[in-house]
């Protein structure tokens, strides 16, 4: 199958799995609507999604590329059905706190549709269909969120209307998937024999031969063999190990602000006593100019290699920034302004992290490396939620949550300008020597 039609089934999938209406208004529907509280929630519900992400992506991670990614896929799609029947059909806290771990889930298996493509075209179009399948994610979110703010505002449905619209996404996501061509594991071994021979020689090409496997059984004996020697390669150079931990750094914060915005700006709406909830708008236009911008970076070519330090610690800093605000903000319009700044800024610089990784990337363990980067990422997370959220930690209010979570990003800047400090000292001392040999 043609490598524009794959992209545009799978960019299709990625739209209708993120075209969830109700994901602005879960919190409120789970308040008022469930009548579950908010204390309970943020410490006795949310808490089990970090969980249940952290547990579930370690099976998920190892066994994605094993698999060959489209049942992975699959089971995201299912999963997040199983999210949405609980969330509609289920009325008790433990019913919630399962439709958090099964979300856990599939948000863990995720990681298959962004390794997908790259089994399926050339490494010289990872730019272009890591742009295509990110910005497809934002369009999905950008036209649920534009369709749920007017069902809300106007009274045409109520929360659980909204979870009836998600819902019927979720199903259709399944026929997609299945419309996914299968990704042949005689293929995978090749690209990931070839790749070790540059030049691919025929004393090498007949190497590849001699070892090439008969059946999917010895395919996968082979494939989980090279599991550590893929992940020792990979961490082993430091183009990719400073691109993996901005990714696992900046995506904790990214999930754990994801996680727990929405009950910041119901505080201030209640102290406000504002009737209208303009969240759905917001959640709109984020991915909308995310989107937008994700397809400009087509246009601009960086030395990432040289400049890539600076610019992911003008990032962190900036998003220490913009948290610190939204800590403090009392009106909900400059909170609004504040996080869709944040998420642009997320969207753009993770979907530079990612095809970045992915062309750097030698062997083809696309889910095991992204796995492992999200791995630390959830491990990180999971740390974070319990000692600020969970009622067994420090459980903070909301407002002093978001002082930590900024001034982790300021950590982060931190570590990203001392390795500019660094790299630019190790260059000039190392200048400086050869200067000195030259005239001795």
């Amino acid at each position: 199958m043609n490598w524009v039609v794959v992209c545009v089934i799978l960019c299709t999938y990625g739209l209708l799995k993120e075209f969830r209406p109700s994901e602005p208004y879960l919190f409120l529907y789970q308040n008022e609507y469930l009548n579950i509280s908010a204390d309970v929630l943020n410490g006795e519900v949310y808490p089990f999604w970090t969980y249940s992400y952290l547990v579930a992506l370690v099976p998920v991670f190892l066994l994605t590329d094993l698999l060959l990614y489209k049942p992975v896929l699959l089971l995201e799609s299912i999963s997040f059905i199983a999210v949405w029947l609980l969330m509609i059909f289920g009325r008790a806290v433990w019913t919630q706190q399962l439709s958090q771990i099964c979300y856990g889930w599939a948000t863990a298996t995720e990681i298959a549709y962004f390794s997908y493509i790259y089994v399926k075209v050339e490494k010289k179009k990872f730019e272009k269909v890591t742009v295509y399948t990110r910005a497809a994610l934002q369009s999905g979110r950008c036209l649920s969120y534009l369709i749920s703010q007017p069902i809300i505002l106007l009274h045409w449905g109520t929360y659980l209307t909204l979870n009836y619209i998600s819902l019927g996404s979720l199903v259709l996501t399944v026929i997609f998937a299945s419309f996914l061509p299968r990704v042949k594991w005689q293929s995978v071994f090749y690209k990931n024999t070839a790749s070790d021979d540059p030049n691919n020689d025929a004393a090498a090409c007949e190497d590849i031969t001699e070892q090439q496997p008969e059946t999917y059984w010895q395919f996968a004996k082979w494939r989980v063999s090279y599991l550590w020697q893929d992940a020792k390669q990979v961490y082993s150079d430091m183009f990719m190990v400073k691109w993996s931990l901005w990714w696992a750094l900046t995506m904790c914060g990214w999930l754990q602000i994801g996680n727990y915005i929405q009950t910041l700006w119901a505080q201030v709406q209640d102290e406000a006593n504002q009737s209208d909830v303009y969240n759905g708008f917001v959640e709109a236009t984020c991915p909308f100019i995310s989107a937008g911008a994700i397809l400009l970076l087509q246009l601009f070519k960086i030395d990432w290699n040289r400049w890539g330090e600076l610019w992911l610690a003008l990032a962190a800093l900036l998003d220490f920034g913009l948290l610190y605000v939204l800590s403090k903000a009392q009106g909900i319009l400059l909170m609004y302004l504040v996080y869709g700044t944040y998420h642009v800024l997320y969207q753009i610089m993770i979907t530079i992290s990612q095809f970045n990784l992915a062309t750097r990337l030698v062997t083809h363990s696309y889910g095991l490396i992204f796995g492992l980067n999200t791995l630390i990422a959830l491990a990180l997370q999971t740390a974070l939620t319990f000692a600020v959220v969970d009622e067994h930690g420090l459980g903070l209010p909301i407002r002093t949550q978001f002082v930590v979570y900024a001034s982790y990003h300021a950590i982060i800047a931190g570590i990203f300008f001392a390795a500019v400090i660094g790299r630019h000292a190790y260059c000039y001392f190392r200048n400086r020597r050869v200067y000195v040999l030259k005239n001795c």
